[in-house]
């Protein structure tokens, strides 16, 4: 007896250890970003708990971002080998697989969740991100309506949660903050919710807010900012560090007191960790729209050489763009399309990286490798972007497929009616070389 209350007591003070040791190993992953010393951490943890699934997480969490693809992988099997349903483990898991083009096997490894569970809200919100990754957002819709049919009262938030990032990647941004708004309380998809709206109100049409190739007028509306900025207050009360939202923020207005203000907020996140992707990024940002080109440039050169992370996967595609867009400026357009790919391996769905390799062979008169590529941006814009629409007439036209030009052109016209030229530069010029 007396033995069996030893061994329970030692149990007790390994698994107190074990917690201890992974605390410190989030400490060090999500606020020091020393990796390999929360990688020791939690295989620390391990070691005094073999089943503790969350090291297990952990640790392939950040091979992954260490760009340990196989080690990644090695763990995540373990996680499922415990836990066949751990959310974390199988989206990783999946994304592995993607990168590998195997988005097929990946996307199964979903569906075969949902028909189990159609309800389940965290595995269709990863699954919807899964098929924008591979260019295929659309098929989400059914599973949607799906889960709508059987979802419970008690679970319309996550149903709100995945109809707004279903809806933000249709780019229907109106609809979307709807759907995002009655999530936004949730306990569970409230902080994430929020993150969207922001996103979303800073940035409703999805464009870049900066280009090296021509000036942009594009910029975000006082009330918009206002909107962001009490959202960023809700996450403040949760706990939330805001301190690169509210950089993005100040950025966004291009305001130059403000965006010096971003840049010394900047340098103090940056002098804590210089490989900080979020900080880098946005210093990136703030110092092209301070016209300190080469400033800029250093910063994103940091990102851009280091493995990608899946954690930080949008500010890493914004890296891309910003210098597959300088570098078309200065046409240099092998070294523009190599960061243009790079956005396309890792998300099929990217507008912006389609809508660039269009231009590249628009200025390199392949007209019809231009419409390709202008094709699939109007598509993955639910044919609402009337610039990328405009540019796929136009390509149309110069390679005499001229029924599509004129095809185009009243798409643009029923969302757009006023847009500029689409009547005489796209469909009169198409209607009159038909007649000649």
């Amino acid at each position: 007896m007396c033995k069996e209350m030893q061994s329970d007591r030692h149990d007790d003070e390994r698994n107190k250890a074990a917690e201890i040791l992974f605390k410190l190993g989030q400490y060090y992953e999500e606020r020091d970003g020393n990796l390999n010393e929360a990688i020791s951490c939690f295989n620390d943890t391990l070691q005094r708990n073999n089943e503790h699934k969350e090291a297990m997480v952990a640790i392939a969490r950040v091979h992954q971002n260490l760009g340990n693809n196989e080690q990644c992988s090695l763990f995540c099997k373990k996680v499922l080998k415990l836990d066949s349903k751990n959310e974390e483990a199988t989206y990783m898991q999946a994304n592995l697989m993607l990168m590998k083009e195997e988005s097929e096997g990946a996307i199964q490894t979903y569906i075969k969740l949902l028909e189990a569970e159609p309800d389940n809200f965290k595995i269709l919100a990863n699954l919807i991100e899964l098929l924008r990754r591979a260019g295929r957002v659309d098929e989400a819709q059914k599973y949607l309506d799906n889960a709508e049919t059987k979802t419970q009262r008690s679970k319309m938030a996550g149903l709100a949660y995945c109809k707004g990032i279903f809806l933000r990647f249709n780019s229907d941004p109106q609809k979307a903050l709807r759907e995002l708004n009655f999530s936004r309380f949730d306990n569970f998809y409230g902080e994430s919710a929020i993150q969207n709206m922001i996103d979303i109100y800073l940035n409703p049409a999805n464009e870049m807010i900066f280009s090296s190739i021509l000036e942009t007028d594009y910029a975000t509306t006082q009330e918009n900012i206002q909107a962001a900025k009490e959202l960023v207050e809700e996450l403040k009360v949760r706990g939330v560090d805001t301190s690169i939202i509210e950089c993005q923020i100040l950025i966004a207005t291009k305001q130059k007191a403000n965006l010096e203000q971003a840049q010394k907020l900047l340098k103090n996140i940056l002098s804590k960790n210089e490989k900080y992707v979020p900080g880098q990024v946005q210093m990136g940002l703030c110092n092209f729209i301070l016209k300190k080109s080469v400033d800029a440039r250093n910063h994103l050169k940091v990102v851009v050489k280091m493995d990608y992370q899946l954690q930080y996967a949008e500010q890493f595609e914004q890296a891309w763009l910003l210098m597959g867009d300088y570098y078309i400026s200065v046409n240099k357009y092998d070294l523009a399309e190599a960061e243009l790919k790079k956005c396309l391996k890792y998300n099929k769905s990217n507008i912006k990286a389609e809508e660039l390799m269009g231009l590249i062979k628009e200025k390199e008169k392949a007209y019809v490798d231009a419409a390709d590529h202008y094709a699939k941006a109007w598509k993955m814009s639910n044919k609402k972007n009337g610039g990328v629409g405009f540019r796929l007439g136009f390509n149309y036209l110069k390679a005499n497929r001229l029924v599509d030009a004129i095809d185009v052109g009243k798409d643009i016209l029923k969302v757009y009616p006023s847009f500029p030229k689409v009547q005489s530069d796209i469909i009169d010029k198409a209607r009159t070389q038909i007649r000649c």
